[in-house]
Order: C-alpha cells, then sequence, then structure tokens
C-alpha cells in the first residue's frame, strides 16, 4: 500500500523479545480534561521496524474533565487482525512502550510487525484496567504513525479515552473473516474522527467516551467482542451495545473499512 508519511514522538526502548520470524503479514464538544503525562524525548531512530508510544488509564474525574494515569508495568498485546495471533510486550513504569519488529505471539509462536500496516495495541495493568489505540507501522520508528498527533502537546501521541473509542470501533466494526482485518482501513480517516470525538463528539459517542472512562476506573474490560488470539477473553456488553449505536448514529465523519479492504484504500500514510 503506498501511503504518505508523518512523524511522531517516540518512546524510550524496553527490552526486545525473542527473535524468530514471525505470523502476521495482513496489513482517524468537549474534548478538555487533565493533562496527560508528558510523552517521553523522542530517541535515536533505527532502521528497524518498532511500534512505541505512550499508554494512559482513566484514573479519575468526570467526563469529559478526565484524570489519567500510565498504563504502569502493563502486559501488551497487538495485531493487524490477519491471523489469530497477536504480538507481546510490556510498558515501563511510566507506560511507556517498545515492540520489536518479531517478538513472542500469543497464544503461541512469533509474530512480526509488518511496515506498512495498521496495528490494534491494549495494555492492561495488574488491576485490570486497558488502554487501547491504533498505530500505523512505519519502516522505522521515527515513521510511525499514532492517533492523537493533533492533541495537546502534553496528551500528543499518548493514549486515553478518545483513542480507546476510534481503536474499539475499528475493532468492533472490522469485517469478520477479513484477511487484513484492521488494516483495512485509512489510518488518516481514524485520526481525523479521533480528533472530532476530542472537541464535538455526538451524543452516542459522547456515552461511549464515559462509559470507556468508567470501565477502566473501575477495571473493567474493553473488548465488545472476543479476539482471535483468545477465546476466553471476557467481553464488554454495554461498549458493544455503544459501539452500535455509534455506528448507527449518522456522524458523517465516522471512518470505514476500505471497499474491498487493503487494496481498496486511497489516501493512505506511506511506510
Amino acid at each position: 500500500m503506498f501511503r504518505r508519511t508523518k512523524l511522531f514522538t517516540t518512546a524510550s526502548a524496553l527490552a526486545a523479545a525473542a527473535l524468530v520470524v514471525g505470523a502476521c503479514s495482513g496489513g482517524g464538544g468537549g474534548g478538555g480534561g487533565a493533562a496527560l503525562p508528558q510523552p517521553k524525548p523522542q530517541p535515536t531512530p533505527t532502521a528497524t521496524p518498532a511500534l512505541q508510544g505512550t499508554m494512559n488509564v482513566a484514573s479519575g474525574g468526570t467526563f469529559p474533565n478526565v484524570n489519567y494515569a500510565p498504563a504502569a508495568n502493563a502486559a501488551v498485546v497487538f495485531s493487524c487482525g490477519c491471523s489469530p495471533q497477536a504480538g507481546s510486550g510490556n510498558t515501563d513504569g511510566a507506560g511507556y512502550f517498545v515492540l520489536p519488529q518479531t517478538s513472542n505471539a500469543t497464544p503461541s509462536g512469533t509474530y512480526t510487525i509488518v511496515p506498512g500496516r495498521n496495528y490494534v495495541i491494549i495494555a492492561t495493568t495488574g488491576s485490570k484496567a486497558e488502554a487501547w489505540t491504533l498505530e500505523f507501522a512505519g519502516s522505522q520508528p521515527a515513521r510511525d504513525l499514532v492517533l492523537n498527533s493533533s492533541a495537546p502537546s502534553t496528551a500528543s501521541g499518548a493514549s486515553d479515552v478518545y483513542t480507546a473509542a476510534a481503536t474499539l470501533y475499528v475493532y468492533f466494526a472490522s469485517p469478520g473473516g477479513s484477511a487484513t482485518a484492521y488494516d483495512g482501513w485509512n489510518f488518516n480517516t481514524v485520526e481525523a474522527w479521533t480528533a472530532q470525538l476530542r472537541n464535538a463528539p455526538n451524543a452516542a459517542e459522547t456515552t461511549l467516551l464515559r462509559d470507556i472512562m468508567q470501565a477502566q476506573q473501575s477495571g473493567a474490560t474493553l473488548y465488545p467482542i472476543k479476539p482471535p488470539w483468545n477465546a476466553s477473553q471476557t467481553t464488554n456488553p454495554t461498549l458493544y451495545s455503544d459501539l452500535q449505536a455509534v455506528q448507527s448514529s449518522g456522524d458523517s465523519a465516522l471512518p470505514t473499512p476500505c471497499p474491498g479492504g487493503e487494496s481498496g484504500c486511497t489516501g493512505t500514510p506511506s511506510p
């Protein structure tokens, strides 16, 4: 897929997982609230593809004035949805992560990041709070694209309830049985919708954002449906209903999968 490029502020590196060839080859009125933890300085770019970022969860407040805490020392899974596997990793004590090109996969095997793909990234803390975001994998970390790139500087590139809402929608609305799943979306349109959720959500979207905040605060799962990589995952029926309502809410900015999957995308970023 040919895509245009944008830089993003990345995080400090964690330990890399074992190197083996991997499985996944498939492969947008009221946004106030407390400032997110500051992202770390951008590390020196390398030529090796990797996903990097900052994960936060709602820890208090009343929407839209949300307080955040780092998703510290959290277990991370990530997938383009193109196989029944997910890669794995961890955040550090400040919620920062680096996911190397090849990592251990769940439920088994190894997993390889493919530049040019979209990846759903989920961090689960020890208290079971989940942070969700979507990231576009560049050919090197400095070329990765993250949601919230247009947010205030203290939130730029970091996960929050807005990235969770946008990512959950991509996860929920991806065509069943698709060979490219989450990669069958134009990252730019998902990023644009994330900005709209921050600035002017409609009623259905506001309900979704509020319920995400409450779920993160209480340590409830955000998964609306079971993922292909974990048949025993519990789900959140409230968020499932919220996402259905968002889907039928008539928001003209709501992103949709590219017609025909990845090959039908136009105006997408380049790795």
